[in-house]
């Protein structure tokens, strides 16, 4: 099961729209660049070929800690294969792929530990409760004093009343809370999360908004997915695009704004538009 795979293989800023939170962490950015920083992940010409198709084009990505990373991009341009060779679930065709400055694929195992996934589809026990699942991966991590930590996880993403209810009743952002305790439950340094916004509702949006946030204030490395400029812009310190199995480094989010970012991202949908209409042609 994937579950048990993820845990044992595994300047200025625009701030017009933005919520309390965004704005918090947007006033505090030259605050956390003072602090001491450290290369936490380096993919480093990532490839991944699956037959005749070309999925990744030499992709290239660092993550410090601190920093929350927002990858946006169309349907099929390789986002989640990315996403799964960055968590160690699928190993590239080529390419190097570093975590503290060590290689992760010669041995992948011990390096899930520094890893926390949120993936697209819940990989979880969903018959089971939220505190019945947390115990098991929590075993699994040799998380110390669980109990304590799982109070505090649920307690963290509101679920506390929850904790001993079948996951499969939740609704849609329930489980996308759930499932970033599973991902927290062992301390991770990098967090990864594959869409986090999708199907959920305005307040269920701004719950995990909310999440990134404070854990980039306490140091973590995030990286995600995301089809949502607004609510990516805020959640993000830096922004990429992937267009085509090619991954582009847009900017840091100072001096950036939405309309800005979104116009470059209009840009480089054409240009790939474009360049796959010449192929075809």
């Amino acid at each position: 099961m994937l579950a048990i795979q993820n845990k044992m293989g595994l300047g200025e800023v625009v701030c017009v729209g933005l919520s309390t939170a965004a704005l918090e962490i947007s006033v505090d950015e030259h605050k956390a660049h003072e602090k001491k920083t450290r290369m936490l992940l380096q993919a480093k010409d990532i490839t991944k070929q699956l037959g005749l198709r070309l999925i990744l084009r030499k992709v290239n990505l660092t993550l410090e800690n601190g920093e929350s990373v927002a990858i946006f991009g169309p349907n099929g341009a390789g986002k989640s294969t990315f996403m799964n060779i960055l968590s160690t679930l699928m190993k590239p065709t080529s390419g190097l792929l570093f975590i503290n400055g060590e290689d992760v694929l010669k041995n992948p195992l011990p390096f899930r530990l520094k890893i926390g996934l949120v993936a697209h589809e819940p990989n979880a026990y969903l018959e089971l409760t939220p505190y019945e699942n947390l115990k098991f991966f929590g075993k699994l991590y040799g998380v110390e004093h669980l109990d304590e930590k799982i109070d505090s996880l649920l307690d963290y993403v509101g679920l506390t009343p929850f904790a001993h209810e079948p996951i499969s009743i939740f609704s849609s952002g329930m489980v996308k809370r759930f499932m970033i305790t599973k991902a927290l439950i062992h301390e991770p340094d990098i967090l990864l999360l594959d869409e986090p916004f999708t199907g959920l509702d305005a307040t269920a949006k701004q719950l995990i908004l909310k999440l990134i946030l404070d854990e980039r204030t306490k140091g973590t490395g995030i990286i995600f997915i995301t089809h949502d400029f607004q609510l990516g812009y805020e959640a993000a310190s830096r922004f990429t695009f992937l267009f085509r199995g090619r991954l582009e480094e847009v900017g840091l989010k100072e001096g950036t704004t939405i309309t800005g970012l979104q116009q470059q991202y209009e840009g480089f949908d054409t240009q790939a538009t474009q360049a796959k209409g010449r192929l075809k042609g």
